[in-house]
């Protein structure tokens, strides 16, 4: 009797369990726009301090918007150099307001065009007393008051906020596809490991840039090694039931210098091109998110090795999407932090404080995630923070939410000298482990919240 009576206690609760409601499956649903914000050539051009001279090709905002039924994800990618942190949070507000979401999942990324201005700063209090960058005052007074730059200020984000809601507007289910190819034959480390010690002449010939007649980026000077570079073109595809494509994210980390300096016009630079092309090739909307670029350009400049860059990124993207594969959905999880980064002294005068706050950023959906760092990291912290990613699809990007500490590299990268290590990075030697470490606590934080195996 006593094993009867389990037998049907153990019955009922099995048909209790079996009349459960299932866990609804995540389905996404995904939207994407553009906005034009090209400024009006009367803005001043940040290198030369004159006013742009004329157009070669118009600058975009494009917004993603991804929506799994709770919430939404907003990724905002501008054709500016820049994006300073009150912009990022003038964005924040505006898109969040206009979408009705919290700006903590609202990510901003800058293609770091440098035929373009700077983005704006709308409010003082991010870096001490220094409220313009000093890369933006090199030549010309700040201009938050030169009626032009004010009137593309208030437009910047009027377009971004426009471009917001048409995404949002035209959600439709989603799915994700991935893809990656080499592109290493268009990027160039523009930091070369030199030799310590070894060399018979003390003396060598000297190293010859790309502007010299002899450049050749295949071939290393000096007796020198080549820098750390990450290759990888990574393709990221949103598409339909019908398998129409919605949108395209390619991430590639690379200088966008192949405008400037010679030509003083405005220009997207070869991101914009590749997107042209890759919207033409696969439909919908085409994104470009800017990698860890700080050490990598470009291995050709002008207009020539603009128009030969993207029509070989589309081809190389239609082999990506050849052999893409489709990634399962999950739930959309968010994740930041503030990172005190301390400054050197040189940064410590201009701003008036021992150090700047920089946020790391992390959004997931499923396996894949993007992760941000501010400012110019050098391209080895991305690769560190790949290492360390519990994700198997991880997108780290630079130029995002802030400009940090500018160039940033790992502890060493001082000592090797440059550009990049000297007044263009105002961070100390460990400001990039910082960054990484706060990166790697982020996104292992997210994957245990995001439910992930």
């Amino acid at each position: 009797m006593y094993l009867r009576r389990c037998w049907i206690l153990a019955l009922a609760c099995l048909s209790v369990l079996s009349a459960a409601p299932a866990e609804k499956p995540i389905s996404l649903r995904v939207g994407a726009a553009r906005a034009d914000i090209t400024p009006d050539v009367t803005v001043r051009n940040w290198v030369t301090g004159k006013p742009y001279e004329n157009v070669l090709d118009p600058l975009f905002v494009h917004v993603l918007v991804i929506d799994d039924g709770r919430t939404k994800a907003v990724i905002v990618r501008w054709d500016l150099v820049d994006v300073s942190e009150s912009a990022r949070d003038e964005v924040r507000r505006v898109v969040g307001s206009a979408l009705s979401i919290p700006g903590e999942q609202i990510l901003i990324n800058a293609s770091h065009t440098h035929s373009a201005p700077w983005a704006p700063v709308y409010s003082g209090g991010h870096r001490g007393k220094e409220r313009d960058t000093w890369w933006a005052l090199r030549y010309m007074p700040a201009q938050n008051d030169y009626p032009p730059f004010k009137q593309w200020m208030d437009r910047l984000l009027a377009a971004t906020e426009q471009a917001a809601r048409q995404a949002a507007a035209a959600a439709r289910p989603a799915d994700i596809f991935i893809g990656r190819v080499a592109v290493p034959e268009y990027l160039n480390n523009r930091r070369p490991r030199a030799p310590a010690w070894g060399l018979a002449d003390a003396r060598p010939a000297p190293v010859v840039s790309y502007s010299h007649k002899d450049w050749n980026p295949d071939v290393l000077q000096g007796g020198a090694v080549f820098g750390p570079m990450d290759r990888t073109l990574t393709l990221v595809a949103f598409r339909d039931a019908q398998a129409a494509t919605i949108a395209s994210l390619f991430h590639v980390a690379c200088h966008a210098v192949s405008i400037y300096p010679s030509n003083p016009g405005i220009s997207a630079d070869w991101p914009g091109a590749a997107a042209n092309r890759l919207s033409a090739v696969f439909g919908g909307e085409s994104m470009f998110l800017q990698g860890n670029a700080g050490d990598i350009n470009p291995w050709r400049r002008g207009a020539a090795a603009v128009a030969e860059m993207a029509d070989g990124l589309a081809k190389k993207s239609q082999a990506a999407m050849r052999f893409a594969v489709k990634l399962a959905p999950g739930p959309l999880t968010f994740g930041r932090a503030a990172v005190e980064l301390p400054l050197l002294p040189a940064a410590k005068d201009r701003t008036g404080s021992d150090r700047v706050t920089a946020e790391v950023q992390a959004i997931v959906c499923g396996p894949l995630v993007f992760v941000t760092l501010p400012g110019e990291p050098l391209t080895d912290l991305g690769a560190r923070i790949r290492e360390r990613s519990p994700f198997p699809q991880t997108l780290v990007l630079g130029y995002s939410n802030g400009n940090g500490v500018h160039y940033v590299g790992l502890p060493g990268e001082k000592a090797r000298g440059g550009y990049e290590a000297g007044v263009a990075g105002a961070g100390v030697d460990e400001a990039g482990q910082l960054l990484v470490d706060a990166a790697v606590r982020v996104l292992h934080d997210v994957y245990r919240r995001s439910g992930a195996p």
